[in-house]
């Protein structure tokens, strides 16, 4: 028995089961925020079946797209989940848990080589210091909202590769240094970089770490001196190139005044950065509820180093942390490992691309580098007795542990989740409409349903919110007239000040839309304050061209309003420059449909435009509109 439980594989299995049986109570929560519209809402991703025509087209749906953006192994991992289970969150949650659990091997493992180079310790000691690593990253509250939140497989998946690649690298860097044939692990280092960009473009982040490792691990040593010297040009020419490369074309491409659709610019965002790595930190060594609210849109940017003054506090922080573990390299090179580690994983995510400024998921590595600067640390720290070295390291193992349990517990119940949101953070307008749309399922369509006023009252707190967008007033607006409740004139006065004074992001047109949408699902909406709303947004921002058209029709078919639908369907052609087959067939559907003045419309700005169209369609039939 004694030789059994003495087994690292033993313990691995009782690891992975202690962190399976923590996570296990969030599996039966349900989808949130982006999972709606890159799983639920996206019906590309819904394989149902295993076949390669409904799983690549799910791989190519991600939206938006690109080179590095399309995130298609992520993708394809949800269609999968789709075409086996349907959309019952369950089995999207328990796959996240997986991916989570071999990024626990792949931590311990990763953590034991850079111990047995960085620590003069036993390697029974290094072990038992990897597992404890293992577990508390595993384990931390902060890590709760990356497992449970659907979407979020794509960090976690692309962290799976990335570890995998930093493995096969020191292993292959280990082997060369001895002598010994290292090119398979080195040729195994290239898919699987690839295939961590493939599942999210942050796994490009791969290349920085290996660097990292480099430098703070494995010195650039090797068995000749000018192998040696190889390894050390080929990273000094990779920081180069990447500091050229940002430098020459990633800032000047993005630093603006403005980020379209946000309230802050490049130099704002840059300084709110320093405020929210220090939040960060906060979070890693006190990881309290009040701390995790996992929605952060009541954060407010920085103006200034003095505004608010936390702003030049918190860049003080961080340069004084980050001199120390250079000052310290050599005489504590796993403290130093350790902080440029954090700095490293978030040097894509504080840098000068308009993402959203916070989000829980983003340490999800970047906790690993803080670990291994407290294990430095801790190292330091002369205990006599390993009786209380150990209860210490126990007790904090079992306080997180069960911080952990208790929140992955309340992510797996909605009604709950949504409550406790909005209790950490009254502040968050998503938070509110969360519990909003809770209560508004839970009312199950019936107008005499309480849970229809307990929802129209959060949305009217949220709508009344500081920066809060339309979103809470358009959904205030539906769930008042769903429940057949009086919609005051107040509120369109609100959405549509909005419209004039906020920032037009795709998330507040999409919200309109749905409004407009709503028109079609029978929803008595007041089609004069709507059209007005409209057009204080097509004053301030510019639409795809199918825009207009979808309010060209609506103009039509329920604003009785043909004079708003000459003008939107000749705006659909004007943007349709660049497109032109989508002037055709704009101008083929209203032909079809009759509307014969607007067809006139259409057709004579697409001959001003110089777009070339079929001619009339003989089987018009002739309406008034």
């Amino acid at each position: 028995m004694n030789k059994l439980f003495a087994s690292p594989r033993v313990w691995m299995v009782v690891l992975l089961l202690l962190v399976a049986g923590i996570y296990w109570p969030g599996l039966g929560g349900a989808f949130l925020f982006d999972d709606f519209g890159t799983i639920v809402d996206n019906k590309a991703v819904h394989a149902t079946a295993l076949d390669w025509t409904e799983l690549w087209r799910a791989t190519t749906s991600f939206d938006p797209g690109g080179l590095l953006g399309a995130r298609p192994l992520s993708m394809a991992s949800f269609g999968l989940n789709h075409a086996l289970g349907g959309l019952d969150p369950w089995g999207f949650k328990f796959a996240g848990l997986l991916v989570h659990l071999a990024n626990v091997v792949l931590v311990l493992q990763l953590t034991r080589r850079i111990l047995a180079h960085l620590l003069e310790a036993a390697p029974g000691v290094a072990l038992r210091i990897s597992f404890v690593v293992a577990l508390v990253w595993a384990v931390h509250p902060l890590q709760v909202s990356s497992v449970l939140y659907v979407v979020q497989r794509m960090e976690t998946l692309a962290a799976t590769f990335m570890l995998s690649t930093l493995l096969c690298y020191v292993k292959a860097r280990e082997r060369q240094i001895r002598g010994e044939r290292a090119w398979p692990w080195f040729f195994a280092c290239a898919p699987l970089a690839l295939l961590g960009v493939l599942a999210k473009e942050s796994g490009i982040l791969v290349a920085a770490y290996g660097v990292l490792l480099e430098w703070g691990v494995l010195g650039f040593r090797a068995r000749s001196p000018r192998v040696a010297r190889t390894w050390k040009v080929l990273c000094i020419g990779a920081v180069v190139a990447a500091v050229a490369v940002f430098v020459l074309v990633v800032a000047p491409t993005y630093w603006v005044d403005t980020y379209f659709g946000r309230e802050f610019g490049t130099y704002e965002r840059l300084l709110s950065q320093l405020r929210i790595l220090r939040m960060y930190l906060g979070q890693m060594f006190l990881p309290l509820p009040s701390g995790l609210t996992f929605y952060y849109d009541d954060f407010r940017p920085s103006r200034g180093w003095l505004d608010p003054v936390s702003t030049f506090v918190s860049g003080g922080v961080l340069l004084g942390l980050l001199l120390a573990a250079l000052l310290l390299r050599r005489r504590a090179p796993l403290f130093c490992l350790g902080i440029v580690w954090f700095f490293v994983s978030h040097i894509l995510t504080s840098n000068v691309v308009g993402l959203e400024l916070i989000f829980e998921h983003r340490n999800y590595l970047a906790l690993l580098g803080i670990l291994w600067s407290v294990v430095a640390v801790l190292m330091h720290v002369r205990i006599a007795s390993p009786l209380v070295r150990w209860s210490a390291v126990g007790a904090i193992l079992v306080l997180l542990s069960g911080a952990s349990f208790i929140r992955s517990s309340i992510w797996g119940d909605r009604l709950l989740l949504a409550t406790d949101l909005v209790l950490e953070n009254p502040r968050s307008a998503r938070a509110a409409n969360d519990l909003g749309a809770t209560y508004l399922e839970m009312s199950d369509g019936y107008e005499d349903s309480p849970f229809n006023d307990l929802a129209i009252a959060q949305f009217e707190r949220s709508a009344a919110l500081s920066g809060s967008s339309i979103i809470s007033d358009q959904a205030l607006i539906l769930a008042a007239t769903q429940a057949k409740r009086p919609v005051p004139d107040a509120w369109w006065e609100r959405l549509i000040d909005k419209l004039r004074y906020q920032p037009i992001a795709p998330e507040v047109s999409g919200a309109l839309f749905s409004l407009m949408n709503s028109r079609y699902q029978g929803f008595a909406l007041d089609d004069g304050r709507l059209v007005e709303a409209f057009g204080v947004l097509f004053e301030r921002a510019s639409l795809p061209p199918n825009s207009y058209a979808q309010f060209g029709d609506y103009a039509l078919t329920h604003a009785n309003n043909p004079a708003m639908a000459d003008w939107a369907f000749a705006k659909a052609v004007e943007e349709s420059v660049t497109w032109p087959g989508y002037a055709q067939k704009v101008v083929n559907g209203l032909e079809r449909k009759g509307h014969v003045r607007q067809a006139t419309i259409a057709r004579e700005k697409a001959k001003q435009l110089g777009i070339a169209l079929a001619p009339v369609a003989a089987t018009s039939v002739p309406n008034a509109q």
